[in-house]
């Protein structure tokens, strides 16, 4: 009698736990896996509107990048692939998805891709002498990256994914370097059916879309591939593809810019709504409005440091920067303009124990001084031109640990407005870029209600 009492309250408490893990899996949380190559990974410029996605728009970060850690759930704010990669057709997939779903709806993607790479990466019979078989150290260090498997790093995360939502499509940008012939449409079925296996999945659930390179009508010089891509659902029924036409390119002529990036996700978008049986009404090349009252976060890209025997991880959301002297952590922009900028704001973790300085590098240098013991430092703009920065870095004047919990852009006008508006009058008022009242018949660019418009 006492035997069947346990056993009955031990099956209780099984069902009770296993009840628990299924009520984590959220059915409304839609998942979706990005694979490819550099087009996929993303590199495009990362522009201002592309700063403050919609926060029922998620990515799973794929590896330990600044102060996201492998595995986790984060606001897809890009680069969504790498803390090294850029604008990819993923970020305005994401985007345009929860735009058009209904507001209890969230979307995540999970994103691998590596630049250069064949559809070989992602066979699980052939990876590893593919691996073996690379030699640009750019190539093999971003294999690294993923644990020096790609593959197994996909499905890794694409399973902890599943705790939390539920697959519902995979994203492919890649035939640059191979899709010329009929042997990539069988692999590409190959790598989509070991992906359905591996995770569980039905094909009838879980569409592929798969977008073109570079069309002929950009001088795309991977063009050739499309007529390949574009056969791709003969082969797998569950299989779409995405047109590349309009979709503009960089000066290279193989990868698209953002304005590419944008367009190509929305339309992957578009594609994975019309699966779904919804059709959706989308502006293709919309630019996203900034919202200018909220900060830039700048935290995550603080990647790299200048001296090898420095270092930078993370450690529960904060960046640990273990410095030698004049070295620094840094964060590549190319040439960002920070113009309609006032400040850029370091918050420490714990007061500083070596002084450092705040180092902007651009058409003028900019550099602000940090005192040992501070807990927060900034580097005021005003009277310098910060309309071409190249790199920012932290310099630490002596040896030690800085632990870093934030990094961020304010502009102009965030605290000006606050001083200058009427109280009442705020939403009313129009301010120039430097927060003052513009006057009246002013003509050129404004912030009218939060948002910069062009009076005319």
């Amino acid at each position: 009698m006492r035997r069947n009492y346990l056993l009955t309250a031990l099956l209780t408490v099984a069902t009770l736990l296993s009840t628990h893990v299924r009520a984590e899996v959220d059915p409304n949380f839609y998942v979706y896996l990005c694979i490819g190559q550099s087009n996929m990974e993303g590199q495009g410029e990362i522009e201002e509107c592309d700063l403050s996605p919609n926060e029922r728009f998620q990515m799973m970060s794929t590896l330990d990048c600044g102060t996201r850690k492998q595995g986790q759930w984060y606001h897809a704010v890009p680069p969504l692939a790498r803390c090294n990669t850029n604008l990819c057709p993923a970020d305005y997939f994401g985007r345009t998805m929860v735009d058009n779903l209904g507001e209890d709806k969230r979307v995540g993607v999970v994103v691998v891709a590596i630049g250069g790479i064949k559809i070989d990466l992602y066979d699980p019979d052939v990876w590893q002498s593919y691996v073996n078989s690379m030699t640009e150290g750019w190539q093999i260090n971003s294999v690294n990256a993923y644990g020096g498997n790609p593959l197994k790093r996909l499905i890794e995360c694409a399973k902890e994914a599943q705790k939390s939502g539920v697959i519902k499509g995979i994203l492919l940008h890649q035939g640059e370097s191979d899709a010329y012939n009929d042997a990539w449409l069988q692999s590409v079925k190959k790598v989509y059916e070991n992906l359905l296996s591996e995770l569980n999945l039905k094909a009838e659930d879980v569409p592929l879309i798969a977008g073109e390179v570079g069309g002929a009508d950009q001088n795309g010089i991977c063009s050739g591939a499309n007529n390949t891509i574009d056969r791709l659902p003969r082969i797998i029924p569950t299989a779409h593809v995405v047109s590349s036409v309009g979709c503009t390119l960089q000066s290279d002529n193989l990868h698209f810019d953002s304005k590419g990036y944008r367009k190509l996700g929305r339309r992957y978008a578009k594609t994975m709504l019309q699966t779904m049986g919804i059709e959706a009404d989308i502006d293709e090349d919309e630019v996203p409005q900034i919202d200018y009252s909220q900060p830039i976060d700048m935290t995550n890209r603080f990647t790299y440091c200048w001296n090898e025997s420095e270092s930078v991880t993370s450690e529960n959301g904060v960046l640990v920067y273990k410095g030698v002297q004049w070295g620094g952590v840094a964060c590549w922009l190319g040439s960002a303009d920070w113009s309609e900028y006032a400040k850029l704001v370091f918050e420490f973790a714990e007061p500083t124990p070596i002084a450092t300085q705040i180092f902007i590098q651009g058409n003028e240098d900019v550099k602000a001084w940090v005192n040992a013991g501070t807990e927060s430092a900034e580097c005021s703009f005003e009277g310098h031109d910060v309309s071409a920065v190249s790199q920012v870095a932290l310099q630490a004047a002596d040896a030690g640990i800085v632990k870093i919990s934030r990094i961020y852009l304010l502009r102009q006008l965030s605290s000006d407005i606050h001083h200058t508006a009427m109280p009442g009058d705020e939403e009313s008022r129009e301010f120039l870029l430097n927060g003052q009242p513009a006057p009246q018949g002013y003509k050129g660019i404004i912030i009218s209600k939060g948002k910069k418009v062009l009076r005319q």
